[in-house]
């Protein structure tokens, strides 16, 4: 059974809902990539999946139980999330940021020990953010930035992480290393990983498994060399393409038609 599923899932911010009854169930030990086109529902379903926004119908659960009935707490240590506009207090500095990420596992005291030094040492080196500890996270570029939320995300040492548009405000050798990365916390320690990501060509590459969307809805998912198809790429984002395999790794590029 997958740690975390959804069944009837209506989702929505104002009188009509953008994802309606939807069933969805993130595969263990997997990295998978939600696309679509802009406004289709991508965020939202992730906003949801991670108890950010209520559902107004169906369950989210998670080992089997509904998060709407867990601790915050309870979450937090099974369940680590990087919205899309992660918030901050004003001239908090990089090491105090990322530290926030163990404070799931710490007790009333908020006692630090080995363990959290080398969770946040190891996030912060993941990332290549380690020079930049003593530094006020204002005083970053974007990409820096994006970088130290994702340090603070791994921090949180999960089972389970969602990132929501992880990629955004970097460059194409940052997003590589980004994407890379997580395939590399998945190698390792068998990590679920859940990415809102815009460029289909990098999900194809860097994920086990797709999931398309369109108006709110669910059109297609599954490994990329089966879902990655011109018919899909024509239906959810209206553009004609030819699909090519990458020369290196055999996967789906998408190439648009002349």
């Amino acid at each position: 059974m997958s740690r975390l599923r959804a069944e009837g899932l209506t989702l929505g911010y104002d009188a009509d809902p953008i994802i309606r009854d939807l069933d969805v169930t993130v595969l263990d030990g997997k990295v998978t990539a939600i696309v679509g086109a802009n406004a289709c529902g991508k965020s939202t379903l992730l906003r949801g999946l991670a108890r950010l926004l209520r559902s107004r119908e169906g369950n989210v659960l998670l080992d089997g139980k509904a998060m709407a009935d867990l601790s915050t707490l309870q979450v937090a240590k099974v369940l680590g999330l990087l919205p899309q506009s992660p918030l901050a207090p004003d001239g908090i500095t990089v090491a105090d940021l990322v530290s926030r990420g163990r404070y799931p596992h710490q007790g009333w005291f908020r006692t630090w020990n080995d363990r959290d030094h080398d969770a946040v040492a190891r996030a912060l080196d993941a990332t290549g953010t380690a020079d930049l500890v003593d530094r006020p996270l204002r005083a970053l570029s974007g990409g820096q930035r994006q970088r130290v939320w994702i340090a603070m995300a791994l921090a949180q040492d999960t089972d389970l992480l969602l990132l929501d548009e992880p990629t955004t405000y970097l460059d194409i050798n940052h997003q590589v290393e980004l994407l890379r990365l997580l395939r590399d916390l998945n190698g390792r320690s068998g990590k679920t990983i859940v990415a809102v990501l815009h460029d289909i060509n990098l999900a194809s590459r860097y994920c086990d498994h797709i999931i398309a969307m369109s108006g709110g809805a669910i059109v297609a998912e599954g490994p990329p060399g089966e879902v990655i198809t011109a018919e899909l790429i024509a239906k959810v984002f209206g553009l004609a393409c030819v699909i090519v395999p990458d020369p290196v790794a055999g996967t789906p590029i998408i190439v648009p038609a002349a």
